[in-house]
């Protein structure tokens, strides 16, 4: 899939709200705003998953070497996972964008545009924050770390206070054409006077723009 096709793919979603959202975040320059912001549909983001997923997994991990030193990039891509309380999971989808600096080895970025997997719209933003590219913890790959929170709000009126982290996330290719984003933590959901404490694990999978 090329760079054009790929970006023609999601150029009709909501990502245009995601790099409104989180483009202070990002240490490099992230996609112009697109004129149509309407939301993806589940079907869609698992349209963008058919024709990302089979080159990611065709793919090697990227060795440390060929990881640049210098410049940036911008990636673009869909993420799924779930949401867990007791009692309860609710699986979702959405996108994410991710932007890499590496000279100063620093990333930023954003996940939005959920939607469970019956197709119910979960607004909110989560954002990746104090991002970095360790290149010393592996020695024959680069570790992509960072803090990943935010506030989510389903169509229920409950609000989902999202705090985890991304600890391994890691290039694939010969050089770092895609992103693995593995993302966990903890999650409050509150509906009025009542709240529930629970978990969250969610996976990015981003090819570059």
């Amino acid at each position: 899939m090329t760079n054009s096709s790929f970006r023609a793919a999601i150029s009709v979603t909501a990502l245009a709200a995601l790099a409104a959202c989180g483009g202070a975040g990002v240490p490099v320059s992230t996609p112009a705003p697109l004129p149509d912001t309407s939301r993806l549909s589940i079907a869609e983001i698992q349209s963008v998953q058919r024709q990302i997923a089979p080159a990611y997994n065709a793919v090697g991990i990227t060795p440390k070497q060929q990881v640049p030193t210098s410049g940036g990039s911008s990636y673009l891509g869909y993420v799924t996972g779930d949401l867990t309380v007791p009692g309860r999971r609710t699986d979702v989808a959405g996108l994410m964008q991710m932007g890499v600096n590496f000279g100063t080895d620093r990333i930023g970025g954003t996940a939005g545009n959920f939607v469970t997997s019956d197709g119910a719209p979960i607004d909110g933003v989560l954002t990746l924050s104090n991002g970095r590219l360790d290149r010393g913890v592996n020695r024959s790959q680069v570790t992509i770390r960072s803090d990943v929170d935010g506030t989510l709000y389903t169509g229920a009126g409950e609000t989902v206070r999202v705090d985890g982290v991304m600890t391994n996330g890691g290039f694939k290719g010969s050089t770092g054409q895609f992103i693995g984003a593995p993302m966990y933590g903890d999650i409050t959901v509150s509906n009025g006077g009542t709240s529930q404490d629970g978990t969250f694990g969610l996976t990015g999978i981003l090819a570059r723009e």
